[in-house]
Parts: C-alpha cells; structure tokens; sequence
C-alpha cells in the first residue's frame, strides 16, 4: 500500500534538494488500536522511535502518515504534561527522551521548512487549469493543541492549497477538508467508510474538482480504492500530493500514477499534463 507515496515523496524531496534518512530499528507507533487499548503502551511506541532518531543526532522528523503524524505530536505533548508518565516511561525503556526533535506532518513540512517559493522553482509543467480539492482528513491540523496548527486553520486548513497553487493547480474552495474519511472502519464497517468517502467525493465533485489531493495513506485507500466498491459515476481521482507535485517537477516516472487503482492518467492526459 502507498507505494506510489513512497516513490514520488522521494522523488520529491531530492528535487527539493533534501537527503531523507530512515534510521533502522524504528518501530509501528500503534496508530488507533494502541491509544485505544492502553494510553501508556500508545505514548511509549512512538517515543520509542524519538528516541533512536534523537540517538542518531537528528533534529527533524517530517511524517507521511497522518495517524503517525498524530500519535507522535500526541507523544511528545503527553511526556511534557505529565512527569508522571515521563518517569515510567524513562525507566522502562532506561533512557530520558530530550525532547529534541521537531516534529512535521510531510505537507507541513514542505510548506514551512521548504516552502512554496522553492517548490515553484521546481516547476517544469505547471498544472494549470487542473482543479484540486485539498483533503488534509481529521488528524493533520486537529487538534491544535497536538498538531501545532495556527488555530485559524485548524478547521480549513491552506498548506497543501498552497502548495498546489504554486505548482499552478487552481485548488477549490470546498466543504469537506477535515472531515473524516471512516478511516480504520475500512476494516470493519465498510458500509460507515462508503457514507463518509462518499460524502467526501461528491462535495468535491459538486464544487467542480477534476482530482482530490490527499496526503494520508488510510485517507487515500478509502478514497481512491473504496470507489470500486461505491462505484460513483464518473469517477474521482484521488492523487497522493507529491504525485502531483512530482508530475509538475517533470518527473512522471516517479509520480507512479499507474499505482493508483481509480486510472488518474486518462483525465492528465485531457488536460495536456501527459
């Protein structure tokens, strides 16, 4: 799953001129299962992944995953607010954690610490007259008290338009940014994930995207590949947004846009970008 994120975030952040590094021994941080199994189990699994980064010497960790994003953010917070916790923590894994690292959700990351003056630098193919719906999903930008978010864009969040925009893509204003997309349910209550998905893809529909951006692999395998199953008509392509940006660096190789299991190359193709 997500490979086609893997391949174009990479893509990405060379061409941005950045050298990302996956230290080996980091661990799953337990996402929604842990945090709603045990709050202690849920705050040690990430911090045990700090920790080694920490170890490494490094200062920054940029997220692709949005629930990953949340727990690590949620981590980090909980340790600074209960010494308690801390403290068990510290002696059960043998070593403090400094609190050293800067913590980034992938879209954040780009727009803040790269920002969207380098990425337009960057553009070979402007995506112009191509219409993004911007999906952030419920967890990168709420809460702020967790995500660092300005709170004036906790509920209508503007990183990844923006990022669009300098990519020349005309991003909408539309209904349905943070709303959740039934998330883990896709497990278990499929019929919960077709309701909310569904919502998702005919507000932007009705609001006159061509494509929906995305930058959460559970978000976009609802979204993309629950459609087989809702079957709306026409279509909707849903495009992890460093395919997007990807595409407009000049590198359609690495956007992977085969990998996407609603074909978004018929409409990119319309719309001259193929």
């Amino acid at each position: 799953m997500a490979e086609e994120f893997n391949t174009s975030t990479l893509a990405v952040l060379e061409e941005l001129g950045l050298h990302p590094v996956e230290p080996e021994g980091w661990i799953c941080c337990g996402s929604t299962p842990a945090h709603r199994v045990d709050h202690k189990i849920a705050t040690r699994l990430p911090i045990e992944s700090l920790i080694l980064y920490e170890q490494e010497g490094l200062s920054e960790l940029a997220l692709p995953c949005a629930s990953c994003f949340s727990r690590f953010r949620a981590a980090a917070r909980d340790l600074r607010l209960d010494p308690e916790l801390k403290k068990e923590i510290t002696q059960e894994i043998g070593y403090e954690y400094q609190d050293s690292i800067d913590i980034y959700s992938l879209v954040d990351f780009i727009h803040q610490r790269v920002g969207t003056d380098r990425a337009k630098e960057s553009v070979k193919l402007p995506l112009e007259g191509l219409k993004v719906a911007c999906y952030y999903g419920c967890l990168l930008t709420r809460p702020p008290a967790v995500t660092g978010t300005d709170p004036s864009e906790a509920e209508y969040p503007m990183a990844m338009d923006r990022i669009m925009k300098a990519l020349g893509a005309t991003p909408i204003d539309w209904d349905y940014k943070v709303c959740c997309c039934g998330a883990a349910h896709s497990l278990t209550r499929t019929d919960i994930v077709y309701e909310m998905s569904g919502k998702i893809l005919e507000n932007a529909k009705i609001r006159g995207a061509d494509v929906v951006a995305v930058a959460c692999p559970l978000c976009h395998m609802n979204l993309d590949g629950r459609q087989i199953q809702m079957k709306p008509r026409p279509e909707m392509p849903v495009l992890y947004f460093t395919q997007l940006m990807s595409l407009s660096f000049g590198m359609e190789d690495k956007a992977a846009l085969g990998k996407n299991l609603i074909d978004p190359r018929p409409l990119l193709r319309e719309k001259g970008f193929l």
